[in-house]
């Protein structure tokens, strides 16, 4: 039993000793998880947990709207995929924690699309990029499905019911951030026959050294992500030696500037709220990639703070339903090219 005394510090219940281990149990029980289930459809979709990498440990739960499986008919029918990574500052949550579980399985429904929500490897125990790594491997996963190489076993959900020419990538919070350096890594090595028609980042985890206004403004009085939070998960999951000014937490520099010019990109849609310390680095993102030159469309809610997007008890589910209502939008644009990619520069 390691010592009280010997605590470096907590992040959320997630303890971090002086002799390198990490405690996960106070967080699991402020973040419960749920499991799956493939036989019972839960808020309209039916979820299994499939194995991506075993030797890093990452998986996926897919989910599957219930409409999709309720008539010959309906099983013939492909639906687009949704590739998603939840959020949790890179430190905390999984793709079974119940907050995340019940979003995915409303999504799914709601959009009527096949969501495969990743796992990811978690900071301190394993520091960026490797939740990069993971999500790319995860794309690289559905490559290989789309492709039916002899080597992969062939998901029989994702073989009767995915489109692989109709994929969006999609997460929330650090989820956000995994998408776009994904998005990137995807558009200069390239995932065919899977086709990234459209990105979504909701309320995306974007830092650096020097305080925004919103950050100044917000920062200390919201109870979900105050500065101290972000300051902590930047500190426990940036590579040793790095600080906030690193490309991992400050996404819009001139490393990742030159590769955004270099590539096409899909087009992209942003989700925040007026109340998040986060909400300046969000918009700050929104210009750059238009000065890339890319499509973005920014969708922003009043009085929302970091996470309320995720508690329809908390935005409403007014809100909720125009975030749905715009997803839905922003997808069908991409899937019917009406939004084009924009052209190598």
């Amino acid at each position: 039993m390691v010592a009280p005394s010997d605590l470096l510090y907590e992040i959320w219940g997630v303890k971090v000793y002086s002799d390198g281990t990490v405690d996960r149990t106070e967080a699991e029980q402020l973040l419960p998880t749920v499991s799956a289930n493939a036989e019972l459809a839960t808020a309209g979709s039916f979820s299994k947990d499939v194995v991506i990498d075993s030797s890093t440990g990452t998986w996926a739960r897919i989910y599957v709207p219930e409409s999709a499986m309720s008539s010959a008919e309906a099983r013939d029918t492909k639906l687009p995929i949704l590739l998603y990574f939840h959020g949790g500052g890179f430190v905390l949550c999984s793709a079974a924690s119940v907050l995340f579980h019940d979003y995915c399985c409303k999504v799914a429904s709601r959009l009527k699309a096949i969501l495969i929500s990743v796992d990811y490897r978690l900071a301190p125990e394993h520091k960026l990029p490797a939740a990069f790594d993971d999500g790319f491997a995860a794309l690289k996963w559905l490559q290989a499905q789309a492709s039916k190489t002899p080597q992969t076993h062939q998901d029989p959900w994702l073989s009767s019911h995915a489109d692989f020419s109709k994929c969006i990538l999609m997460g929330h919070s650090a989820g956000g951030t995994i998408v776009a350096e994904v998005a990137l890594r995807a558009a200069s090595e390239g995932v065919e026959p899977v086709q990234i028609r459209g990105l979504i980042l909701a309320i995306p985890f974007f830092g650096g050294i020097e305080r925004t206004n919103s950050e100044l403004e917000h920062g200390y009085s919201v109870e979900d992500v105050p500065l101290s939070f972000t300051d902590a998960c930047w500190a426990a999951s940036l590579p040793e030696g790095a600080d906030r000014s690193h490309r991992y937490c400050c996404f819009m520099g001139a490393e990742t500037q030159a590769a955004m010019e270099r590539e096409t990109m899909p087009p992209s849609l942003v989700v925040i709220g007026t109340r998040d310390p986060l909400r300046d680095r969000q918009v700050q993102f929104v210009e750059f990639v238009r000065k890339a030159g890319h499509r973005v469309t920014l969708l922003e809610f009043d009085r929302c703070v970091h996470d309320d997007l995720l508690y329809p008890e908390v935005t409403g589910e007014a809100d909720l339903d125009q975030a749905h209502l715009t997803m839905q939008h922003f997808l069908f644009q991409c899937f019917q090219g009406i939004i084009e990619n924009s052209l190598h520069r």
